[in-house]
């Protein structure tokens, strides 16, 4: 047998050696009741290593859990053999296997291969929690591997329960109050609405925007990834909210790091909505001549650029509280106008950005009247000149 065969019978045994490990654990579970309809009519996924009522959906439990002496490296895929390259992408569950399982064949057929792998083994192998891995794909699916990458730690929370010191830390915080993991909250069953493919897609952009919301540091267009994920931007919202209180009981317990200052958050933000809108509005420019487009792209962000923008506070529009986007809208147009192009009239930035007409148009009339009254200074951003 070769090594990759003898790899691949290992895994396999591996595979069934679990399985078989848990199946009394999972007769157990189906004598429970379910908490959130009282139901008994439970079913065990063996393949998603869930517990789940088929009357209301409810996730009951998730059979593998993170060990408490895990970090982060070998959650996400070191010392294990599962994966023949390394792949941070991976999230590996806390249970270690003892042994690799029973070797078919004679004695002395492949003992230095057998060697090699007790090795690999005693270093700690880790088994793929599948929900947490396909929010992890959906994530990189969605929004690219490097928000995903960003938003692993999250990701891993949400979908992995607590075990040991970190369940007992998180519980102590809670309080009187009722630890649920996102995942259980947010999963729904198909007779519900849901399926496995949806779950993990919703799961994964709350965990992005829970991600987002505490570092700032997650760059996505949220109009266009709902639309693209076939999801209201309501429903990950309302998604994220679950995944932000728990982790705001993990911050407490110590098992996540503090959240940035709103301050830094917000700054993120509006400096991610300015990169988004640029690029939808550059948009509109296609099937220009590449030196027009790049004349009017110029115009537009010396324009961004002597507002100091992206900034709270710096600004002389500051005080206004204008959204990004519709400051860009609105300098965008004004760049457009001077180089007479076509493509920048007011409708087809309005519906670039998402937003009505009538609120850009509005807008810049009442900007343009502070700013003849020198109740405002606008450095001239606002005139339509280049």
């Amino acid at each position: 047998m070769s090594v990759r065969a003898q790899l691949s019978h290992t895994q396999t045994t591996i595979g069934l050696h679990h399985v078989g490990r848990k199946k009394n654990k999972e007769d157990k579970n189906l004598t429970k009741k379910c908490e959130e309809c009282g139901s008994i009519d439970l079913k065990v996924d063996t393949i998603r290593g869930e517990v789940v009522c088929n009357d209301c959906g409810l996730v009951i439990e998730d059979q593998a859990s993170l060990n408490q002496d895990d970090n982060a490296g070998t959650m996400w895929g070191e010392h294990s053999f599962n994966t023949p390259t390394k792949d941070e992408s991976k999230i590996k569950t806390g249970s270690q296997g003892n042994g690799l399982g029973s070797y078919i064949g004679k004695p002395g057929e492949a003992k230095g291969k057998w060697k090699i792998l007790s090795h690999l083994n005693s270093q700690g192998t880790k088994d793929i929690h599948p929900m947490a891995q396909g929010t992890m794909d959906a994530a990189k699916d969605l929004a690219g591997k490097d928000n995903a990458m960003k938003a692993k730690k999250i990701i891993t929370l949400a979908t992995v329960p607590l075990t040991g010191e970190k369940d007992k830390a998180v519980k102590e915080v809670a309080g009187n109050d009722e630890v649920v993991l996102p995942k259980n909250s947010v999963c729904r069953k198909k007779t519900r609405g849901g399926s496995t493919k949806n779950n993990e897609r919703l799961l994964a952009l709350a965990c992005l925007r829970a991600c987002q919301e505490r570092t700032g540091k997650v760059n996505i267009d949220w109009p266009q990834m709902v639309e693209n994920a076939g999801l209201s931007l309501a429903q990950v919202v309302d998604a994220a909210k679950v995944v932000m209180k728990y982790l705001n009981l993990c911050e407490k317990a110590e098992i996540i790091e503090k959240r940035a200052d709103q301050r830094t958050v917000q700054l993120e933000l509006r400096n991610t909505e300015i990169e988004n809108t640029i690029l939808r509005l550059k948009g509109l420019l296609d099937g220009l001549d590449e030196s027009l487009k790049m004349r009017v792209m110029d115009d537009f962000k010396q324009r961004l650029f002597r507002l100091g923008e992206p900034t709270m506070t710096e600004s002389p529009f500051s005080s206004e509280n204008i959204k990004a986007s519709v400051l860009c809208a609105i300098l965008f147009q004004i760049s457009c106008e001077v180089f007479g192009v076509e493509q920048g009239r007011l409708e087809n930035i309005a519906k670039a950005i998402g937003r009505c007409r009538n609120t850009i148009k509005n807008l810049l009339k009442k900007l343009l009247k502070k700013v003849a009254s020198g109740e405002l200074v606008d450095f001239g951003v606002l005139q339509k000149e280049s």
